[in-house]
């Protein structure tokens, strides 16, 4: 793909028009974000390779995200229907990220394009969430793609309003000793939530509720035991906004693992400057918009 110029920048407003109404018909916001939250998870801090390059789109075989296959079709789709001779998988896979977050009445999220594709198979696979996790194998796998907050780590598993996951019917806890799910041919598909297309802080309220309706994975009984990821469970559940307010900052982290910052604030202060001269991008406030079926109040969007 060739530098973030001018044209590049046209290209990205056109797909993000697209992807907007794409993904709203589709109702395929949670495959937009698992896709582009696995491709960022390839970054290896210690080598300093992977991450968000559009490499997943190569490693859609592998047993924890095969699923995801159908969302690099979808991404595709939208590529070839609009033509993009210049925006690499990379950015499209993010951008749909942040476009999925925004129609499902989630925070808006800072994009900045300049992303370069690979085309070899990512090397590191290890990052990929199952969803047996205990805290410690959770803080391991996010110090490896160099997340190694609490916060981090906990906000970001409040993008699980959004998805679906493939559970097996036999509790988890309750599988004979060594048997992991991965040996079980018998799942049903889940929420997490009551509302799956909806991005909010409900993730963090059901974890705490002691009749909730949703069946537990390891991984979630790891946020509300372990202390101090407990402490920003009950802060999340609390207050939305701040829910909404850290999760963009460490999105905007995980999406540009491994980013040159050479080429980010190069992009950047393109990205602006048409925004300025150009009028590309408009913020404005709307009392009520549906898309797709999901109405959002008065929150700033992006068109």
């Amino acid at each position: 793909m060739g530098e973030v110029d001018e044209e590049y920048l046209k290209e990205i407003e056109i797909a993000r028009r697209e992807l907007r109404s794409f993904i709203a018909n589709n109702k395929c916001a949670p495959l937009m974000l698992q896709l582009a939250w696995n491709d960022a998870a390839t970054y290896d801090a210690r080598s300093r390779t992977g991450g968000p390059n559009g490499s997943i789109r190569f490693s859609t075989k592998h047993e924890a995200i095969k699923e995801l296959e159908k969302a690099v079709q979808y991404c595709d789709i939208v590529k070839h229907k609009l033509k993009l001779k210049k925006v690499s998988y990379a950015d499209l896979y993010q951008l749909a990220d942040v476009v999925a977050i925004e129609v499902t009445q989630g925070p808006t999220i800072d994009f900045v394009p300049g992303k370069k594709d690979s085309n070899e198979c990512p090397r590191v696979q290890a990052h990929f969430l199952n969803g047996e996790e205990d805290a410690r194998s959770l803080r391991k796998k996010f110090c490896g793609m160099r997340l190694s907050e609490d916060k981090d780590i906990v906000v970001l598993c409040g993008g699980h309003s959004l998805i679906r996951v493939m559970h097996p019917k036999v509790p988890l806890r309750e599988t004979p000793k060594g048997e992991t799910h991965e040996d079980r041919n018998k799942f049903e598909e889940r929420n997490w939530t009551n509302e799956p297309l909806k991005f909010d802080n409900s993730y963090f309220k059901e974890l705490l509720s002691k009749g909730s309706s949703f069946s537990r994975l390891p991984m979630d009984y790891a946020l509300v035991e372990d202390q101090r990821f407990r402490h920003y469970v009950e802060r999340y559940a609390k207050d939305e906004d701040i829910f909404f307010k850290e999760y963009a900052i460490s999105h905007k982290k995980l999406s540009e693992l491994g980013f040159d910052p050479k080429n980010l604030n190069k992009s950047k202060g393109l990205y602006q400057k048409l925004n300025q001269h150009k009028g590309l991008i408009r913020n404005f406030t709307c009392r009520s918009l549906n898309i797709g079926g999901a109405e959002l109040g008065n929150r700033k969007i992006l068109l």
